[in-house]
């Protein structure tokens, strides 16, 4: 991937988290934020006509789905290690899963470290 921008989907039903996060991520020119939706159905269409690197999760999303019943869902298109939960729950609250995870608390911090990392930069 050296030289391309890192494609990014954020999956989060917040317009304050929608709005924050694509400011932070606008800051660093390597990422390109593709599309934000607000709940599974929409993320995987999306996903499929698009094919984004990296897709960001909030656990809790508008539809009957949550954020981690998507990230299984979008296993079979993307490593488990290119989707990153990003929410506001702590570890300790969610169920065992094997995707990214950074607190909402701590976003400023190390969402663009953990997006670098999927891609190995």
């Amino acid at each position: 991937m050296t030289g391309e921008k890192i494609k990014v989907l954020l999956v989060e039903d917040e317009p304050m988290w929608q709005q924050g996060i694509h400011d932070l991520l606008s800051t660093e020119s390597r990422i390109e934020l593709v599309g934000i939706v607000d709940n599974a159905d929409d993320a995987e269409v999306f996903f499929d006509a698009e094919r984004p690197d990296v897709v960001l999760i909030d656990w809790k999303i508008n539809g009957p789905r949550d954020g981690l019943e998507l990230a299984k869902a979008l296993e079979a298109k993307l490593p488990c290690d290119r989707m990153i939960l990003v929410t506001g729950s702590p570890a300790d609250q969610i169920p065992v899963h094997p995707y990214g995870y950074v607190p909402k608390a701590k976003i400023a911090e190390g969402l663009i470290t953990q997006i670098q990392r999927c891609i190995n930069l």
